[in-house]
């Protein structure tokens, strides 16, 4: 019998449900609900995304009783090891509580859980932002009291990682790959015998810019920006992780459009890709010193990844480090799906939440 799989992610404005056989997507959809539902509080928002997801169910006649497992996107935890999770009540607690950040996808697990309990089915969570598996050193900052962060698209880096592990029949655990998932941030880990011993904060700021995120930027020069513009701390981190990268230089998050005008001849244009390029590379070099130059490949994913113009533009820096793969889009769905998949087929421990 094949491991019957729900899984749940939310967003802010959608709610995506898909149900897999053992890794094979059998229905999906992205259900929206109007604008007054998701203009909520959080919390509030449960009846009518729960009832959304039941009415997905019953449309194509799934019955909750006969699920194995429902795995849903991981919240804003505190920081945790890579793997996949049970949803237990410290859990629950902490997201309904948002101590560590309000987000919808804190919304994923709760709904899980509600969807489950009732019938003893396992609610679970697989790799979430939150993934923390720094080595020290690189937590540490020339300011005392500061130090950097794990906040990343670690589903989708672990996922294509793991692909790549699969296509020259090894295991994630005995490679050691720079993975760079380019989308609304860019995120750069390097992968060490699974585990993410080093990456960029994609959320404020750190690394290289992006559509909508600032990228990091010379310490000086923007207290004095702050200063001069006399920014609340919410104004600092609306202007480095929403309004920053294209949307402050261009004055649009579409990253297609600016291609094409690139491509078209406009000369700014032009300066922002080769620049962006240029901050992507130095951020695979610095991933690939602290992996020590022992590095299988080096893997782009996310939605940038589309972008043969943009990966030509950065293959010249990094080709001399190793084989380049790319894997565009995300694969968040099917990440979440192989996550409860592997702990119902015992290939992966379930963990505890603690």
């Amino acid at each position: 019998m094949p491991v019957k799989i729900l899984v749940l992610n939310l967003g802010s404005t959608s709610t995506k449900v898909a149900y897999f056989e053992d890794l094979e997507e059998v229905y999906a959809a992205t259900l929206r609900l109007p604008t007054e539902e998701v203009s909520l509080p959080l919390i509030e928002q449960v009846p009518a995304r729960l009832k959304s997801i039941y009415d997905f169910m019953d449309q194509y006649g799934l019955n909750v009783k006969a699920l194995d497992v429902i795995s849903a996107r991981g919240g804003l935890l505190k920081p945790i090891d890579g793997g996949t999770y049970g949803v237990n009540e410290q859990m629950l607690e902490e997201l309904k509580a948002a101590g560590s950040g309000e987000h919808a996808s804190n919304l994923s697990a709760i709904l899980a859980h509600e969807i489950g309990s009732s019938h003893g089915i396992q609610a679970t969570i697989t790799d979430p932002v939150v993934v923390d598996e720094l080595m020290d050193e690189v937590r540490v900052t020339g300011i005392k009291g500061i130090e950097r962060a794990s906040i990343f698209h670690a589903l989708n880096q672990k996922a294509v990682a793991r692909d790549y592990a699969a296509s020259i029949n090894r295991r994630y655990e005995d490679i050691n790959v720079i993975v760079i998932h380019m989308g609304g941030g860019v995120t750069a880990g390097a992968h060490m015998r699974g585990r993410v011993i080093d990456v960029n904060d994609g959320l404020y700021g750190d690394g290289p810019m992006s559509p909508t995120r600032s990228g990091a930027l010379p310490n000086r020069a923007f207290a004095k920006y702050i200063l001069e513009n006399e920014l609340t701390i919410g104004e600092v981190e609306k202007a480095i992780s929403k309004e920053g990268g294209f949307i402050s230089l261009k004055g649009t998050g579409d990253a297609l459009k600016i291609e094409q005008e690139a491509l078209s001849g406009d000369q700014y244009a032009l300066d922002i890709y080769k620049a962006l390029s240029v901050q992507i590379a130095k951020e695979a070099g610095a991933r690939a010193a602290v992996l020590k130059g022992q590095i299988d490949a080096i893997l782009f994913t996310g939605g940038l990844a589309y972008s043969e113009f943009l990966i030509d533009l950065i293959r010249p820096y990094i080709e001399f480090l190793g084989e380049i793969h790319v894997y565009p889009g995300e694969k968040e769905m099917l990440a979440l799906a192989e996550g409860a998949y592997r702990v119902k087929t015992g290939e992966e421990i379930l963990k505890e939440y603690k």
